[in-house]
């Protein structure tokens, strides 16, 4: 069973904040833990204004969302770390060697698709990644 799963981007205010709504969201009522954190966050952050209005545009919401850096300690933890590049689950691995048989893209039911980061861009790329997203963490919650 997977009790715990952590998201992970680059700056933990765009991507995965969206995905951790998101999938808590889907997993009303089952008992995982769902976090997220970045490899460069800033700690403390709120989440982009702009993806927080596609949250909301979406009926779900990431007001409370605040910015945290990944540790050894969370990706330990996790039964399950998703990212959204290549290169994050690369970081994950090169953080915690561990950690290889439970890091995947969250797009890993999308063929393995990565999701850009919109951060700094025009609302088109805030919604083009809330799809990939949501679509993603809908693929996850079968497995479940």
């Amino acid at each position: 069973m997977i009790e715990r799963v952590l998201i992970v981007c680059v700056g933990n205010i765009c991507r995965s904040p969206t995905a951790e709504f998101l999938l808590r969201q889907r997993l009303d009522g089952v008992a995982t833990i769902v976090e997220s954190a970045g490899l460069a966050a800033v700690l403390g952050s709120p989440i982009d204004p702009v993806a927080q209005s596609v949250l909301v545009e979406h009926g779900a919401t990431g007001a409370s969302h605040v910015a945290r850096q990944i540790t050894q300690a969370q990706i330990r933890s996790a039964d399950l770390v998703l990212a959204m590049e290549k290169r994050h689950v690369s970081a994950v691995h090169a953080m915690a060697p561990h950690a290889r048989g439970k890091t995947f893209l969250l797009g890993r039911w999308q063929s393995d698709a990565e999701i850009a980061d919109p951060y700094g861009q025009k609302r088109p790329a805030f919604e083009r990644a809330y799809q990939q997203i949501d679509d993603a963490t809908a693929s996850w919650t079968q497995r479940f």
